[in-house]
Order: structure tokens, then C-alpha cells, then sequence
């Protein structure tokens, strides 16, 4: 494989396992390694941004058929940044919502 084709599935790899994160953190079970609610839900805000940065500027540069698996991953990342920074946001403006 090409160097392009490997950043563009390291990135759609990176990117599934992001949106896990982010998606499990708004859910349930991170708050058992980490208890801190709005430090966990950052962190998974965090790393979809810079997935979603790296999903984009990797698959402008790879080849036509990397776009399948950066495009599944890029809605996957989507749902955990809407998730992640819609707990975030309540919690942030509604006090005792945490």
C-alpha cells in the first residue's frame, strides 16, 4: 500500500475509534476510568475535532476509493461531536446538570 492510502485508513480507524469514545463517554461506561463528567465529555470533544481535521485533510489526498471508509467514519465522528457537545452545552448553561 501507498503512504497516502495508509494515513487515510490510520485516520478512518482513528476516527471509529474517536466517535466510540465520545459516544460511550456521553453514554455510560468512561465515567468509571475517569469521574470527572465535563473532563470526559472535552476529551471526546477533543478527539473528534482532530479526527474529523485529519479525516478531511487525508482524504483530499488519497485515492477515490479510500472515501467509502473516510465517509462512514466521518458520520460516525459527527455523531459522537454532536453528542459529546450537547451534553457538554446543557451542562455548561444548566447548573446541576451534571
Amino acid at each position: 500500500m501507498r503512504r497516502e492510502q495508509l494515513r487515510v485508513l490510520g485516520w478512518s480507524l482513528v476516527g471509529f475509534v474517536s466517535s466510540w469514545y465520545a459516544l460511550i463517554g456521553a453514554v455510560d461506561t468512561v465515567y468509571r476510568w475517569i469521574s470527572n463528567e465535563p473532563l470526559t465529555l472535552l476529551f471526546g470533544f477533543a478527539l473528534t475535532v482532530i479526527s474529523l481535521i485529519g479525516l478531511v485533510w487525508s482524504s483530499r489526498r488519497g485515492p477515490w476509493w479510500c472515501l467509502v471508509p473516510v465517509t462512514v467514519s466521518a458520520i460516525a465522528v459527527i455523531l459522537g461531536l454532536v453528542a459529546d457537545s450537547t451534553l457538554l452545552l446543557l451542562g455548561l448553561t444548566i447548573p446541576g446538570f451534571y
